[in-house]
């Protein structure tokens, strides 16, 4: 690694003190070489003569150095000149604070530091006839160089890896910020990874690029790192962005490199002719234009050995272009270093006084963390009052900065026209959204690329565009500013800003011919029933709960591709035919006063139609037929539906949502029998997702075999009369089947063992089933849930791949001895299964098996004695694991994480943890709760942004281990709640409370646990607090 950080107040880097005749010619040479090639400047005496006093020119080149190395060795003490050179340094580091590395070459440390043994003697000899105070200095300096950490060549795997490993250490030393840089907080961390990239100790030229947005602190690295590395160079010149005329460039950055005026006279590429010999250093800052650095910088072999070009930009195709492989990307600062260079701006302090945190987190958030933005926000706030900041905030919430505003603004101006339309959309419109729709929607594939490789979007891990508030603000500003006429997209959103602000009256469109996107979100209720114009570009219109009755009948849809008018107050759509050739998406969900979809006919493009709720949908046009490209189609809750077209082209369909099963369908040949079977002509071969959850009606699918090749998910949950599962033997790559409530289901065939990719099989609450097939083994199945199937008698076989296994409230009487062979089993859950009598002794062999209920089953049978269970005390690997077990079979044990005894009540909670957001469900336990004392429920109250409701379960559990959306069982009040604060900001609550037999909850414990943020995360982590286990404050006498 190069000395990237020479300083150049200082003559030399490295000051060597060493006994010649011991390390000369051997270590110390290999030393020199190993620092040349790192490119740190090492001082040496040739041609000092030596005297019985140290030289001037010594004692200089000590006091010049940055760092002095000590190399101890046999010979070192003999020499008054050495032990001269080790006072002299010793003073520098006293006085002065000089880096010192000390190595002991062929010496015992403590023999220096003591001056006994072979070091002793010669030390001894060398103090004959010198005067007490000399040898004193002598002594005082080997013990306090001697104390500092160094080398020791003896223990170290061999000279070479010891002279490598001094040399990296020098480098590192070495490297350290300009002073001038010192307010850039994390300074040292982009410094230490360039200078790995540049790896100055090799001898060929090197091109690196520098990338990233606009304000992240591009060229202050760049400036930092030349300040740094120029005088290590013999020729250097740091170039910013260059306005001149072409014919310019080279003259401009001739004569910076060469440090006089140069004139060319016009002439091309003469800067390999001047250069090509020359170890140089170049920065090119802010490069946007491709000829620049083909002008200036064509190819590395211009340049002498070890020469190094930085080329600064915020345009990756640029660097890809010129064959730059090397790159430093500046990523964004943490949260907490945002919020130190905000701090360093605002107070020159590295964190807010107290009164202060709370407004400086949000400034700090505000700028996105962006070095920029952090730097002037705080500037502005510099010296001001808490009154003047909470007055200065809504400026900062709603509006953006001049000078941030103005350096942003250059990146936007360099775009092509194509590009900066693709910027303001997404800034005013997309940014969150997924990537692939914001390219089908604008039916430009390039924009977005762009976008990326100037830094000014990124993609996320999810494929959705992200944009930085800062940006984002820069778009809105700038669409703000742009007249009628050329507005490309508009946002109402009343959440945020008041009607007054942004009103709509029937003309407001008039004149916006380019509009192309239109959004409406919020309550615009006191608009007229009517608009007289829509832009006839429009591609999209999405208008939530829009008022009007009908669309304008001048609206011209020819490029629409998506209309979104969900909870609208449309009758109908338009009159008439509409030219819809572009659309590929309508979403009418919850338009419950529409009576009819307009003509079709010419939507050939439509993929998804969502009619949803559409509760006074009577009919459904027959031009549907025309769409043959329809994959998603849902008409759910059309209760009204009186008539269906008898002709449709299901070859596209890949979703299909409850959409054509309604009992007022009457008339129609083969959608009478829909009521209990699909239709024969029904070829689902591209269906992915099949839901009919809920059809009371639905008594079988279909006769036969279908091809379901494509198909991924099944859900016929709470089909109550469905008394056989269709033949999914061709649904060979199903992951998940959801059967549950399907009470009339009472044998489930045995061909479903074909489903070899089925992950996930959910049957709660099928109460006539009795029997599962037991010559299958669905190898990939990880979730079984069978809770509340109370016809069901014997333990279920189908795959030894299970992780979580539900038998709650089943009639299962026995848990076999091949339970042994569920090796993957770590949830096995069967409360309430109260003909259960045998417990194979086997279950003591799943090693990984963690968590276990066999509470309330009060038919089971004394399953080992005490002497039986010492018989299995080998399986002892289960009682590492199991973490929660519910029944008195496992007192014997004895162990810390199965004792629970049936009477007492434990006040503690463990492993109380939760990452708000995620779909884990949250883990407590706890012990029996006392007879008396009923049930047992935990209540939580949670602040935060939550993706899930979690409620209370009965018996003191939490969650289904494995159930996403699971939902309490029993008298469970459901008080987990979610509001949007900040995401700093969290706490939860946890309850115990009692319930008697016919009395009212009454709480007898409780605790609050607070959010805290986890470093690199963007969400809070529910931690527990110390040590051990959290106590809740019990205000009941049973459970102190």
């Amino acid at each position: 690694m190069a000395a990237a950080s020479s300083s150049c107040s200082r003559r030399y880097d490295v000051f060597p003190s060493f006994s010649g005749v011991d390390v000369r010619k051997t270590f110390l040479s290999n030393l020199l070489e190993a620092f040349d090639r790192r490119s740190i400047n090492t001082f040496m005496d040739h041609g000092i003569e030596r005297s019985r006093t140290i030289a001037p020119e010594l004692i200089s080149a000590i006091r010049e150095a940055r760092i002095s190395i000590v190399i101890f060795s046999k010979n070192y003490a003999s020499s008054t000149w050495c032990l001269d050179e080790l006072v002299e340094i010793h003073n520098r580091l006293n006085d002065w604070g000089q880096l010192v590395i000390s190595v002991f070459y062929d010496v015992d440390p403590s023999e220096v530091r003591k001056q006994t043994g072979e070091f002793g003697d010669v030390f001894k000899k060398t103090c004959e006839d010198k005067e007490e105070d000399q040898k004193q200095r002598w002594m005082q300096a080997l013990v306090d160089i001697t104390n500092i950490a160094g080398e020791d060549l003896r223990n170290g795997p061999s000279e070479a890896a010891m002279v490598v490993k001094i040399a990296n250490d020098v480098s590192n030393k070495l490297i350290s910020p300009s002073n001038s840089f010192g307010d850039f907080v994390g300074i040292e961390a982009h410094l230490e990874a360039m200078n790995s990239i540049l790896c100055l100790e090799s001898k060929e030229a090197r091109m690196v690029g520098i990338w990233g947005p606009s304000g992240i602190g591009k060229s202050t690295i760049g400036k930092a790192l030349y300040s740094q590395l120029f005088c290590q160079f013999h020729f250097h010149a740091f170039v910013p962005h260059v306005y001149s005329m072409k014919s310019e460039w080279e003259e401009i950055f001739l004569s910076k490199i060469l440090g006089k005026d140069i004139k060319i006279g016009g002439k091309l590429g003469v800067v390999e002719q001047m250069l090509n010999q020359k170890k140089v250093l170049i920065v090119l800052d802010d490069v946007d234009d491709p000829e620049f650095l083909k002008t200036l910088v064509g190819e590395t072999k211009w340049f002498g050995p070890g020469s190094r070009i930085i080329v600064i930009t915020q345009d990756m195709q640029l660097l890809k272009a010129h064959d730059i492989d090397l790159l430093y990307e500046v990523k964004f600062p943490s949260l907490d270093l945002a919020l130190k260079m905000l701090c360093r701006s605002a107070f020159g302090e590295n964190s807010p006084p107290d009164d202060f945190k709370a407004l400086a987190f949000e400034v700090a958030v505000l700028a996105g963390n962006l070095p920029l933005g952090l730097s002037v926000l705080g500037s502005s706030l510099k010296r001001r009052t808490k009154e003047e900041w909470m007055e200065m905030m809504p400026r900062f919430r709603n509006g953006l900065n001049g000078d941030i505003m103005k350096t942003l603004r250059v990146s936007y101006d360099r775009l092509h026209q194509k590009d900066q339309d693709m910027f303001l959309y997404i800034a005013c419109l997309f940014n969150g959204f997924e990537v692939s729709y914001v390219n089908d929607l604008l039916e430009d594939n390039v924009g977005v690329t762009m976008l990326v490789e100037k830094s000014l979007i990124r993609i996320t891990p999810d494929g959705d565009i992200e944009m930085h508030n800062l940006l984002e603000k820069l778009g809105i500003e700038i669409d703000r500013a742009k007249s009628k006429e050329t507005v490309l997209g508009i946002r109402f959103c009343t959440a945020f800003r008041s009607k007054e602000l942004l009103p709509i009256d029937e003309k407001s469109f008039q004149g916006m011919r380019n509009l192309q996107c239109l959004s409406v979100t919020g309550d615009y209720m006191d608009l007229p029933q009517s608009l007289v114009y829509l832009p006839p570009k429009l591609r999209l219109l999405d208008w939530d709960r829009c008022p009007l009755k009908c669309l304008p009948y001048s609206f011209k849809a020819d490029y629409l591709i998506q209309l979104t008018m969900m909870g609208s107050k449309l009758e109908k759509l338009w009159e008439g035919t509409v030219p819809l050739g572009s659309l590929k998406r309508m979403n009418m969900h919850g338009s419950r006063y529409l009576r009819e979809i307009s003509d079709l006919s010419n939507a050939r493009n439509l993929e998804e139609l969502n009619l949803s709720e559409c509760r006074s949908l009577v009919t459904l046009s027959s031009s549907i037929q025309n769409a043959i490209k329809l994959i998603y189609l849902d008409m759910r809750g059309c209760t009204k539906l009186e008539s269906f077209p008898t002709h449709l082209n299901l070859e596209s369909l890949e979703y299909l949502e409850n959409c054509i099963w309604n009992k007022n369908l009457p008339g129609l040949d083969y959608l009478a029998c829909l009521v209990r079977c699909m239709p024969c002509e029904f070829r689902p071969n591209d269906l992915v997702r099949l839901i009919v959850r809920g059809n009371q009606m639905l008594e079988k699918l279909w006769e036969g075999v279908q091809s379901l090749a494509s198909l991924v998910e099944m859900d016929m949950s709470e089909c109550g009369n469905l008394t056989e599962i269709p033949d999914l033997s061709k649904a060979t790559n199903l992951v998940n089947l959801y059967l549950s409530n399907c009470k009339s289901l009472v044998t489930v065939p045995s061909t479903i063992g074909n489903l070899q990719k089925l992950v996930r099989l959910e049957m709660k609450e099928c109460t006539g089933l009795e029997v599962l097939p037991t010559d299958v083994n669905l190898s990939s199945l990880k979730m079984l849930d069978l809770s509340g199937c109370s016809s069901l008698r014997t333990f279920p076989l189908i795959s030894k791949s299970i992780k979580w296994l539900y038998l709650e409230n089943t009639a299962i009487e026995e848990v076999p001895c091949c339970i042994e062979n569920f090796s993957w089993l770590t949830v096995l859950m069967m409360y309430c299964c109260k003909r259960l009598k045998n417990i194979s002794p086997n279950i003591f062999r799943l090693t990984i098996l963690k968590l276990v209920d066999f509470t309330e089953c009060r038919g089971v049978n004394v399953a080992m004695s005490d002497a039986s269970v010492e018989d299995h005390s080998s399986y002892i690997p289960l009682y590492e694991n199991i973490e929660y077990t519910r029944h008195r079979f496992w007192e014997n044990l004895n162990h810390k994480h199965l004792a629970c005894r049936a009477g007492g009540v434990s006040d503690k909670w463990e492993g109380v943890g939760h990452k708000l957001g995620q779909r884990e469900i949250m883990r407590a336990k706890l012990g029996s709760p006392p007879r008396a004392a009923g049930r047992v429920t935990v209540e939580l109250e949670a602040a935060g942004r939550l993706s899930d409701q979690l409620g209370g379960y009965p018996d003191g559990y939490l969650g289904g281990y494995g159930r996403t959306g699971a939902r309490p069982k029993g008298r469970v009040p459901k008080t987990f709640r979610g509001t949007r604060t900040h995401r700093k900001y969290r706490k939860l609550t946890i309850k115990l409370s009692s319930f008697r037999e016919n009395k009212s909850s009454e709480e007898i414990g409780s605790r609050t646990v607070t959010g805290k943020e986890e470093e690199g995360s963007d969400r809070p982590n529910i931690v527990k607090e110390g040590k051990g286990n959290l106590d809740l404050e019990s205000k009941d006498s049973r459970i102190r």
